[in-house]
């Protein structure tokens, strides 16, 4: 039996992307960028699904349970598959129990908030768009032409990005105030944000 996590800040959201090999996770609220939230977790593909699937709940509950977010996003890989959506499962059982809100969002409507489109004009035109438009701290992170890096932290920026989204949407204050300058020209990251003050603040505007 778990006990129900109480969020360690309204409208703080946790967002994971499942993937069979490397799931990445974020954690975002009004503050920013949790220390230490943006993360891959590395799942040996030499082992059995169970045994994968083992780690990653294990994963999971140590991140709940660690940055008690107020709200959880699941995100759909842009290559979904049965092993991702068996994990999806796993992740929407355990924040159930916990009393923990959570909804599935693909990782394409993060990306179109940023980027304006699926893709971007370079591999890690999303790991730009973050660094510059919110966390420059994630600059560290972006890669070169390595393919093992940029696969390795992918999942981790989409994360992010959702994580993002989930702000716009549910707490657009903090959204604009995690927000650099440069944000408001990316996509559209702006007309949501507008948007969403517009819903939630309807005698304010």
């Amino acid at each position: 039996m778990f006990a129900r996590i109480a969020p360690a800040h309204p409208g703080r959201v946790l967002a994971v992307v499942s993937a069979p090999q490397f799931p990445g996770q974020a954690v975002v609220d009004c503050q920013g960028l949790a220390p230490g939230s943006f993360a891959t977790w590395k799942l040996r593909p030499s082992d059995t699904s169970e045994v994968q699937r083992r780690s990653f709940n294990h994963h999971l509950l140590h991140s709940l349970r660690l940055y008690r977010p107020d709200f959880v996003v699941l995100g759909v890989p842009r290559l979904d598959d049965q092993p991702s959506r068996i994990l999806r499962e796993r992740l929407h059982h355990l924040t159930v129990v916990l009393g923990i809100p959570v909804v599935e969002r693909s990782v394409a409507e993060a990306r179109h908030l940023l980027l304006g489109c699926r893709r971007g004009s370079t591999d890690d035109a999303m790991a730009a768009h973050l660094a510059e438009g919110f966390f420059p701290e994630l600059a560290q992170f972006r890669s070169d032409k390595q393919t093992m890096p940029r696969r390795y932290r992918s999942h981790a920026f989409d994360a992010v990005a959702l994580a993002i989204i989930a702000l716009v949407e549910r707490a657009p204050l903090s959204a604009a105030v995690i927000a650099k300058d440069a944000a408001f020209t990316m996509g559209t990251f702006n007309a949501a944000l507008v948007s969403s003050t517009r819903r939630h603040f309807p005698d304010n505007l």
